[in-house]
């Protein structure tokens, strides 16, 4: 079909396949909907979808389809565009965005509404980006179009007229997945399921809350799993819809493609008090049953709590929603475990848009502390089930000073005043373009908008200041006490278990009555020397703050070489074979045997320890990811080993060796190849600097792993002469490329 989905400024003519029947109101077609003769013309905004019947009536081909729009307004967001039969949606009787005829009027909820349907119908999907160069849809790429699955979203938010609504591509339709990084390059590759989530409790206000509010948790430590999300603009069967926002929908699938360990059909997922979204019961309840009936400021009770759930990352949920004022935390809760033996209960953040006074104008100063540890609080929003976990931690001193300290260092990062302002800012600049045709087409007011906005402001710059004296009264925590951590060059400085200093400095201010804890970690390469500023020796140490004099502590590092560095040696890679998954083989250039257990192996962003693993003198070894399917395509290597946990990047790549205590070993980096079949990246000659990219060359095929590098390599080097003589190599190596074309004569 040409053109494809996308905005155009004038009609414009589609060609179709003969002989189809198609619709152009967003309906499936039947054998009743008009025959192509080859070309449509379309003149305004249309869904079109088009299939091929059988003489007996039978469909023969998939439902396809395109959005055309036609002199639409311009947008600066993603266009989601659905196209689904509008009896679906708009029929009294039986439409979802209906309350038909089962609906109680006299209820707020209107139970019996036809919104609160779990059913699910075939729809349209395009999706469209802007234009880079212009930021316009105009010249903007369709990134997917296709039938998905299409349903209603949310809880009390259907009661709203600009209802939510979730997407699934499904292979019944078609697809298995949305592929289309659509929450940038941090984001997800492909996606299953969406939502196009309406703003919930935050419609018609500021729009903007809970993606804001999730936003904040930038920092590594968060270790908390939240939903990706991006303003959108929807249109229905080519009729504009408003703003939405585009976000992950939160199920097993979305564990696993956050977790790639965990199997996604081996899953418990609860969320409220009890509710079984998948999976049972049954481990939870131990779980709760422990927490009800333990001490757990006793040792050895939170000791083993800790066997049971991930505490340190429900802290961090308990630390954002006591920052955000969260006033529905006690009813949008959700949590989850692999059910293997060793996993751990966790929790996921999500629907935070009743948080950054919502609902009260002076909402920066009220006591999120109190409202989560009320023992008896009312049915909704803090029952007592909610917060039984975190009254019963807090008795617990470790827990105490961890939640206070790490509450702390987010006030001085993530909620500092400045980070969230600019955030909000940027949020507020997503919209500001396109926020009026929102308020035209559900007859919001910018008036209360900006009150909301203004709301959120003054939050992100008041909270800080008054949550620190909720937790100092709280926890009868002391004086301020202010302290600056440095970090030089080769390592960083963990404080609290929790934020890192990164070859850098620090400052902030704590409580006198709660030390920190500080770690000082060095970069692999590096080795830890000592601390500037304080009498200590140790790595790792609890720092009291009782002096009121400001403290100023630095962490020095330097370089540390393995006897080994550069003897022991990346010597051939694997980033793309389908067929034996990636791996990587290293090559020993002395006359010993040396033990790699222990050994680290990186990229950019992993880090793989390998497992037990010796190497000859001269000989290799191959560290794969995968060895079934590894030794099926190479059941001849000889030495070869588990232990690749991550993928190699076929598009460049940096791989780095270290030992077992970080000490520089080997490093290699190479750069994309334009191969879309296997392919290796090898030394060229078993002697040069393979620190050196221009030493590599990319070879077709399958490798020579556990054996020398292909002899036909060594021609790279012929090309290479003017190279050898710039960098001063001479005679030998002009001696060395007339050896090898003599072979090649031979």
């Amino acid at each position: 079909m040409e053109p494809g989905a996308g905005f155009y400024d004038h009609s414009i003519t589609v060609t179709l396949p003969k002989n189809v029947h198609y619709t152009l109101n967003g309906s499936t077609p039947t054998p009743a909907s008009p025959l192509s003769a080859g070309e449509v013309t379309i003149a305004e905004s249309t869904v079109l979808r088009y299939a091929e019947f059988n003489a007996a009536g039978e469909l023969t081909t998939p439902v396809q389809g395109a959005t055309y729009f036609i002199n639409e307004p311009d947008s600066r967001l993603l266009t989601l565009s659905i196209g689904i039969d509008p009896w679906r949606l708009f029929s009294e009787a039986s439409g979802w965005f209906k309350p038909g005829h089962g609906a109680d009027p006299g209820h707020w909820k209107q139970p019996g509404a036809n919104w609160w349907t779990s059913r699910e119908h075939p729809a349209q999907l395009d999706l469209i980006e802007t234009n880079p160069e212009t930021n316009s849809v105009y010249g903007g790429e369709c990134v997917f179009s296709g039938t998905t699955g299409f349903r209603m979203f949310g809880g009390m938010s259907r009661l709203h007229p600009q209802k939510s609504f979730s997407i699934s591509a499904r292979e019944k339709y078609g697809k298995k997945r949305i592929k289309h990084k659509l929450f940038g390059q941090e984001g997800g590759k492909s996606f299953k399921f969406l939502v196009g989530r309406n703003s919930g409790s935050d419609w018609n206000r500021s729009y903007i809350r809970d993606v804001l509010l999730t936003g904040l948790l930038q920092d590594d430590s968060w270790d908390l799993e939240h939903q990706a999300g991006r303003p959108t603009q929807v249109y229905i069967n080519g009729q504009y819809w408003g703003i939405y926002h585009l976000r992950e929908k939160i199920n097993a699938r979305f564990l696993a493609d956050h977790h790639p360990e965990v199997d996604k059909e081996n899953i418990d997922l609860i969320e409220h008090e009890k509710t079984v979204k998948q999976g049972s019961i049954g481990e939870y309840s131990k779980l709760r049953n422990f927490i009800y009936n333990k001490d757990l400021s006793e040792a050895a009770n939170y000791r083993d709590l800790g066997q049971l759930m991930d505490i340190d990352n429900y802290q961090r949920l308990q630390i954002a929603q006591t920052y955000f004022d969260n006033r529905d935390a006690g009813g949008n809760i959700r949590y989850w475990k692999p059910k293997t033996p060793d996993s751990r209960w966790r929790w996921i953040l999500y629907d935070v848009d009743q948080g950054f006074g919502l609902h009260q104008e002076e909402g920066a100063n009220r006591n999120s502390l109190k409202f989560y540890t009320k023992a008896n609080g009312p049915a909704w929003p803090n029952p007592p089930w909610s917060t039984l976990f975190q009254r019963k931690l807090l008795a617990n001193p470790e827990y105490r000073r961890y939640f206070v300290n790490r509450t702390l260092d987010y006030l001085h990062t993530d909620f500092a005043p400045v980070t969230v302002v600019a955030a909000i800012e940027r949020r507020v600049a997503g919209l500001e373009y396109d926020i009026p045709r929102q308020f035209e087409r559900w007859r919001g007011k910018e008036e209360n908008w900006r009150i909301h906005l203004d709301r959120l402001r003054a939050f992100g710059r008041q909270r800080p200041a008054y949550l620190r004296e909720h937790l100092r009264a709280y926890f009868s925590a002391g004086e301020d006490r202010a302290i600056t951590i440095i970090a030089a060059a080769g390592g960083y400085v963990e404080v609290n278990k929790n934020i890192r200093v990164d070859e850098g400095s620090y400052a902030g201010t704590y409580f006198q009555n709660l030390p920190l804890h500080l770690r000082a970690v060095a970069h692999n390469g590096f080795r830890f020397v000592g601390w500037e500023g304080i009498s200590r020796t140790e790595i790792a140490f609890d720092l009291p703050l009782l002096s009121p004099k400001p403290l100023k502590l630095k962490a020095t590092f330097e370089p540390f070489d393995h006897p080994l560095a550069n003897k022991v040696i990346f010597n051939e890679i694997c980033p793309r074979s389908k067929a034996s998954g990636d791996w990587v083989e290293l090559h020993n250039r002395t006359e010993e045997t040396v033990d790699l257990t222990g050994w680290r192996l990186t990229d950019s962003y992993h880090e793989a320890r390998l497992p037990n693993a010796r190497l000859a003198p001269g000989d290799y070894l191959v560290i794969c990811r995968d060895q079934e399917r590894f030794r099926t395509v190479y059941p001849a290597a000889h030495n070869v080993i588990g232990g690749l946990s991550f993928g190699v990047n076929k598009d460049g790549e940096t791989l780095a060796l270290y030992g077992t205590q970080g000490a520089y070993v080997n490093t290699v980096t190479f750069a994309a190849s334009e191969s879309d079949t296997s392919f290796i990246q090898a030394l060229v000659l078993p002697g040069l600097d393979n620190t050196d990219a221009r030493h590599w060359a990319v070879q077709s095929g399958n490798g020579t792993p556990c054996s020398a590098n292909p002899e036909y390599l060594k021609a790279t080097v012929v090309t290479r002469q003017s190279y050898w003589l710039r960098i001063g190599v001479g005679v030998g190596v002009l001696l060395l490329v007339g050896l090898v074309r003599g072979m090649k004569r031979e």
